[in-house]
């Protein structure tokens, strides 16, 4: 064999590979190996901002169970306690009022169970009234548009480019559920069983890849991330643990009450399962994992990263009840979260040199902040 063949041989492999290795590693999302070291929250992020919100009584949250941004303003949705949608000006933190009212009207709401934000409306789900509210924003005023009604029940959602992707509710036979714009089924998907009887509190994503939006759903079980933006489920990312794809689950034929659950969830102790925190940017992810029945911290930036047991870790961010800063939700590359001060440990030795210390030092009068930072 010629200098020159083997030389051709060699250049078309080394194209080859090269072209395989990194559509792999976009197809899939690695799970960092576990380290056994104790942690301090603030050591694994960096360039963190905290910032004041301000409001009159009401229109502050306590609670958050999920943040989205538009470009001139931000909502924090509270689908627990107050079971409300609250919004503040992105510029300066302060409260907005919406008109969006609790009750049983015709306009009005029994509970916000989950929120949207696509351009610069706030689609408001309230899964008990099976109706979405959608709020528009346009110079500084908010305006409440016609309900949309729901031809089936969902608890969680996400907007779509032909109208919205739910996960379902009420007992209907599938859980991933497609509807148009004025709220009727296109399609339904994903067969329902025990796996789809906890959901994570975000199970929508949106991440924003060069001039497009994508929406990718996922489970607590599941370890297939599916995107959904395009009106039908697709795959998006499957998780890897040391090397390997991790399975889905097999079994789900278990009766539908607490003990079936308790023994699906035993089942899949020796495998990363109740993934029940997830947020990703285009280069980070946090994942909150159990395995064993025991749950992990994973942190991942740019492809390098670690998994922590929670008993391993020192919340020194927020220095609340929480082991890591609640993150829910992104702006931008950074990871959001909410500190309520009420909630604060203010005896920790740390907290007064802290950022946070300083922060409510400088601003006696909030009562809640918001939480910006990047993954070292």
């Amino acid at each position: 064999m010629s200098n020159y063949l083997r030389f051709l041989i060699v250049f078309i492999l080394g194209i080859f590979f090269s072209c395989k290795v990194p559509e792999i590693n976009e197809l899939t999302l690695v799970i960092p190996p576990e380290s056994s070291e104790s942690r301090t929250a603030s050591s694994m992020v960096k360039e963190v901002q905290f910032r004041p919100l301000s409001g009159e009584q009401g229109l502050i949250p306590f609670e958050v169970d999920r943040i989205d941004f538009a470009d001139e303003f931000f909502a924090v949705g509270d689908f627990t306690f107050s079971q409300s949608v609250f919004v503040f000006e992105k510029a300066t933190g302060k409260a907005l009022e919406i008109p969006l009212k609790k009750g049983e009207g015709p306009l009005e709401v029994l509970a916000v169970n989950d929120f949207w934000i696509d351009a610069n409306v706030i689609y408001a789900l309230d899964g008990i009234g099976r109706k979405i509210i959608p709020i528009s924003f346009s110079a500084g005023i908010f305006q409440q548009l016609d309900p949309i009604r729901l031809e089936i029940p969902i608890r969680r959602f996400a907007k779509t480019k032909m109208g919205f992707v739910g996960l379902t509710g009420g007992g209907q036979e599938n859980a991933l559920a497609f509807l148009d714009e004025s709220g009727k089924l296109i399609s339904s998907h994903l067969p329902n069983s025990i796996e789809f009887l906890m959901s994570p509190p975000n199970p929508f994503h949106k991440l924003k890849a060069e001039n497009e939006v994508q929406i990718f759903f996922h489970t607590s079980f599941s370890p297939e991330i599916l995107r959904v933006d395009n009106g039908f489920p697709e795959p998006f990312k499957k998780m890897v643990y040391e090397g390997k794809l991790v399975e889905k689950p097999v079994n789900t034929d278990f009766v539908l009450d607490i003990n079936g659950f308790n023994q699906f969830r035993e089942s899949l102790r020796n495998q990363p399962s109740q993934f029940t925190g997830f947020e990703i940017t285009n280069n980070d992810f946090i994942l909150v994992y159990f395995i064993q029945n025991s749950p992990r911290l994973a942190l991942s930036s740019k492809g390098v990263g670690s998994s922590l047991r929670i008993e391993n870790l020192k919340n020194d961010l927020s220095f609340d009840n929480q082991p890591f800063p609640k993150v829910v939700g992104v702006h931008e590359s950074r990871f959001v979260a909410l500190v309520n001060t009420d909630q604060v440990n203010r005896d920790d030795p740390a907290f007064t040199e802290s950022d946070l210390g300083k922060a409510m030092k400088a601003h006696p009068e909030a009562q809640v902040f918001l939480l910006e930072f990047d993954l070292n």
